[in-house]
């Protein structure tokens, strides 16, 4: 068990390293000093990144689940991501702030609300292919005996990815907070990059959508 334990962090952690919306989502976050808002959004990603996880074992009884979960999240993926795109884009002008400065006083418990958590939960989900891969990495482990069908053995592996997935963004945040003062003259640019970046995944999850239905 402890070894499965230890398989579902180091799966977790390089799983999440490769860049996408909610490393960027957190990077923006971080950017602002609002920590809690960035905390949130990886709690989210984490209980997403479960979801495919549990999918993922499941899988192991019926094939039809992971066609239909591909289909549902490609759709859904796709139009969030392109709305946040065209949110951070277009309609968010507020800049960020300058180097140096103290934390952004929205971050206060009041302003780190369920929405935070609701935000990295979706850009989790916007991605189903997160599914396949783990779905590889399961089989594998299952070939040589990491993992067995055995629920302690599994719920350690699901525990060591949510641990591994939230310390990777947990390092991101703690790294931007700490750094914000050289990071400050790129802070702007990252907003725009993060737009063009959820734009673009929404797009190619949008594409993936219709060759999967047609």
């Amino acid at each position: 068990m402890l070894i499965s334990l230890l398989a579902g962090v180091l799966t977790g952690c390089l799983l999440a390293i490769p860049p996408g919306p909610i490393n960027f989502a957190v990077f923006e976050t971080s950017m602002k000093g609002q920590r809690r808002a960035a905390f949130r959004l990886a709690a989210g990603a984490v209980a997403g990144d479960s979801f495919y996880c549990l999918v993922a074992i499941i899988y192991q009884l019926s094939t039809e689940l992971l066609e239909l979960v591909k289909i549902v999240f490609s759709a859904f993926g796709g139009l969030f991501l392109i709305g946040l795109g065209v949110y951070y884009i277009w309609v968010r002008k507020c800049p960020l702030p300058a180097a140096g400065l103290p934390p952004d006083p929205r971050d206060h418990p009041d302003h780190a609300h369920q929405g935070h958590f609701i935000t990295g939960l979706l850009l989790a989900l916007s991605n189903p292919f997160y599914i396949v891969v783990m779905i590889a990495v399961t089989e594998l482990y299952y070939s040589v005996g990491v993992l067995y069908l055995h629920m302690g053995n599994n719920l350690a592996f699901l525990i060591g990815i949510q641990a591994g997935t939230f310390l990777w963004l947990w390092t991101i945040g703690k790294f931007v907070q700490l750094n914000r003062h050289h990071l400050g003259d790129i802070g702007a640019r990252v907003r725009g990059f993060c737009g063009w970046a959820f734009l673009g995944f929404g797009l190619y999850m949008t594409a993936k959508f219709f060759k999967l239905v047609f």
